[in-house]
């Protein structure tokens, strides 16, 4: 434990590591230690931030060439302090003034995560729910602080009760803190101090950084919240008057004769007005038996995408025609939920390539403007390689109906695995080696799993994967039968094909 007072180098960048705020991980041959950012596959395995629970290898002691990492055998303390710590770094946004609720965050992250966290666990046991509550109860004196006894007032939300203490330090110093209630014990000592002063003074000692130790303030967190009030009214009061103004573009219904309309009874679904031309083909309003009428349901529109991961500025950049054709640019990377790496919000710049859906753009132009000779054809515009954004969405989506297959769906995959659903290439953007760039960026990003796919037994495409390695298992009958409108006349056999790694 004295390890956190000393002064560490990292093997690779020679930069000193910082405690709770640039750690690393130690090889277990050399005893060298890595910044986890140092690492040369960019992140732990599955990428929980401050997840450093793991027997490292270093490249240079490992046998296979490669850093090797074992995954320690987890306590559910430290499962349960790793799961707030990611939440309230890197999903702030579900949290309820920094609180997350146990089954729908805390328990939902871990189940979604079992693989990650329990690598070695055959069987999950029945009651593991359970023991996460519990064990949020029982520590909730000086690790966990409940929303029950702050202004929340929520007893089934929680949080860490020092925020800023990465897992792998609330994890030594409880085992410090442990040990020490042992030999206090062997020697028949009564302890004079509780479990959270004694927890709270080895961390101080340990971490003498006060700004890290300072414990979860949330009576800061709800003053935050409403300091900026003037500015809440004057943005709902602008809200009114834009709406006042739509109200006025609006048919109003009490210009009109009371005689000539009316309204059918309120059911649970909202009901346009009915109107009569005739005062005379009016009929008869009957109340309803049925007790009083329920008030319709507010709901969003689930056709509607609601972009709420993006700021204000963002929010209004999208609003332009361009934006919406070629997606926004992501400002942080992001965790893949297969790879487990972090990937880059851009990939490649293409220069070199000419598409022949531009060169018959740049025949169109010349020929248009032949007759003025100021005329200047602009620079070709590169080829960008991006991973997929929420606003490409309905693009893709349009194109695959259009030119691949229309309400494409792939219920049987498996995410599990590392399993290319389709690659698919826009008409006049092929034989240009777009797509051979696409599947040697997936090879590259698989981290030494294999790769496997159907492709169909008379799709050229299969010589594009054999020159990647690609063999055929065998061959699957009537695989496309399900994707394939039946008027469609190319083969539905296909090929399952495997990449060894």
């Amino acid at each position: 434990m004295e390890g956190l007072l000393l002064i560490k180098e990292c093997k690779y960048c020679h930069e000193n590591l910082k405690s709770c705020l640039d750690e690393g991980i130690e090889c277990i041959v050399c005893n060298s230690n890595v910044h986890a950012g140092c690492l040369k596959r960019g992140s732990v395995p599955g990428g929980l931030h401050g997840d450093l629970f793991y027997n490292f290898t270093c490249q240079e002691c490992s046998d296979i060439g490669s850093e090797k990492f074992v995954r320690q055998k987890l306590s559910w303390l430290q499962v349960i302090t790793l799961s707030l710590y990611h939440l309230g770094t890197k999903s702030a946004g579900l949290a309820r003034n920094g609180f997350f609720h146990w089954r729908d965050h805390i328990v939902a992250f871990i189940d979604r995560n079992w693989d990650i966290l329990f690598p070695n666990e055959i069987k999950r046991k029945k009651k593991w729910i359970g023991t996460v509550a519990g064990r949020l109860s029982h520590y909730s004196s000086y690790l966990f602080l409940s929303g029950g006894k702050t202004v929340i007032n929520k007893t089934a939300w929680w949080t860490l009760m020092y925020p800023k203490i990465t897992p792998l330090v609330l994890s030594n110093i409880y085992n410090v803190m442990n040990l020490e209630k042992q030999k206090a014990k062997s020697r028949n000592e009564k302890r004079v101090t509780s479990d959270a002063e004694s927890f709270d003074a080895l961390l101080k000692q340990y971490v003498p950084d006060e700004n890290l130790t300072k414990k979860f303030d949330i009576s800061r967190r709800h003053i935050n919240s409403i300091e900026n009030i003037d500015e809440v009214d004057n943005q709902t009061e602008k809200k009114k008057q834009k709406s006042i103004k739509r109200k006025i573009l609006l048919p109003n219904y009490k210009d009109l004769p009371k005689k000539l309309m009316k309204f059918t009874p309120i059911s649970s679904l909202t009901e346009e007005p009915v109107f009569y031309d005739n005062p005379s083909e009016q009929i008869p309003i009957q109340k309803s038996q049925n007790g009083p009428s329920m008030k319709p349901l507010k709901l969003l529109d689930p056709m509607c995408y609601y972009n709420t991961s993006l700021n204000n500025i963002s929010r209004m950049k999208m609003q332009k025609m361009h934006v919406k054709l070629t997606g926004n640019i992501r400002k942080e990377i992001t965790l893949s939920p297969y790879s487990g790496i972090y990937l880059k919000p851009y990939i490649r710049r293409d220069v070199d390539t000419f598409p022949s859906w531009l060169k018959l753009m740049a025949e169109i132009q010349l020929t248009a403007n032949k007759t003025d000779p100021e005329f200047i054809l602009n620079p070709r515009a590169p080829i960008d390689y991006t991973y997929v954004q929420p606003e490409h969405i309905p693009a893709i989506n349009s194109l695959c109906n259009q030119f691949f297959w229309p309400g494409i769906d792939f219920p049987d995959v498996k995410h599990t695995e590392n399993y290319i659903s389709f690659v698919f290439t826009r008409p006049g953007w092929r034989n240009c080696s777009i797509a051979k760039f696409m599947v040697y960026h997936l090879i590259q990003t698989s981290l030494g799993r294999d790769i496997t796919l159907h492709v169909s037994i008379n799709n050229p495409a299969l010589f594009l994967y054999q020159q990647f390695g690609f063999k055929v298992e065998n061959v699957v009958l009537d695989f496309y039968d399900k994707y394939f409108r039946t008027d469609v006349q190319d083969s539905k056999h296909a090929f399952f094909c495997r990449l060894e790694r």
